[in-house]
């Protein structure tokens, strides 16, 4: 969709004047269809706002709702990749009571791995596939970690750690990749879409003297429309578009863990 594909500077107003040249043709097309005679016009008035106040507390709460859960949505899977990141670090730092060469080839491992999560991996997930360059890293961690030999008490427990820790970050990354398709469902979508389409006919089916008041309150509201619905589509795909969830967790883990370990 082009809307992930820009920077929020340009897909919003974008977006925005879309919705608003729609319903200014909306306003202008049903103008003529407004009866003119002064007793039709008091009781159209009286029914269209009868018809408006309760389309709009519906289209309102319906609005509220979406766009909260599709920010939860964006939240969830925020947390999802901080569990990641924190579970790689957790094991990282596991790794460093192991003896050489094992300690070594772990952590190098585990320091390729973050390198291709940020680098590799998070461009696939922006495109929406399931990232697989990391596979041969956790593949690798796996085999070293699983084939040690622990010699006495410390050792084993060491290598038990690693192995809870190895669980956990296989675990969290297994949710960090199960969601790269959360989206919401294509209904919602259509009440969305066609609320908006309701509202701009309601607002043009308002008697209104002067044509450009009728065609600013219009703007107006389908402006605001806009920003919600854009909003709830820039959460929608957690990964994609300019309001996305990004690497910093990792980032954070090479800075604060990786380096200053060298």
């Amino acid at each position: 969709m082009w809307l992930y594909q820009l920077p929020v500077g340009v897909a919003l107003p974008g977006f925005v004047i879309l919705f608003v040249a729609a319903s200014l043709l909306i306003v202008i097309a049903l103008r003529r269809w407004v009866p003119g005679d002064k007793k039709q016009m008091r009781e159209w008035d009286r029914i269209l706002a009868y018809v408006m106040a309760t389309f709009g507390v519906l289209y309102g709460v319906t609005l509220a709702l979406i766009a909260a859960a599709s920010y939860e949505n964006y939240r969830g899977v925020e947390e999802i990749v901080r569990d990641e990141a924190s579970a790689v670090a957790v094991l990282y730092r596991d790794t460093a009571g192991f003896p050489e060469p094992e300690r070594g080839e772990l952590q190098a491992l585990i320091v390729s791995y973050v390198d291709h999560v940020r680098e590799v991996d998070w461009e696939a997930q922006r495109e929406g596939r399931i990232p697989s360059q990391s596979v041969a890293e956790v593949a690798a961690i796996e085999e070293v970690l699983f084939s040690f030999e622990p010699e006495g008490e410390g050792e084993a427990n060491v290598h038990a750690a690693a192995i809870w820790s190895f669980n956990e970050f296989m675990s969290a990354r297994s949710a960090r990749i199960g969601v790269i398709g959360l989206e919401l469902p294509g209904i919602l979508w259509f009440v969305l879409y066609s609320g908006a389409a309701i509202t701009a006919v309601l607002i043009g089916m308002i008697q209104m003297g002067r044509l450009r008041t009728h065609l600013v309150m219009a703007a107006v509201l389908a402006s605001y429309v806009a920003i919600v619905i854009f909003t709830i589509a820039s959460f929608d795909h957690p990964y994609m578009g300019p309001v996305a969830v990004d690497t910093e967790y990792f980032e954070e883990v090479q800075e604060w863990l990786f380096d200053r370990a060298d």
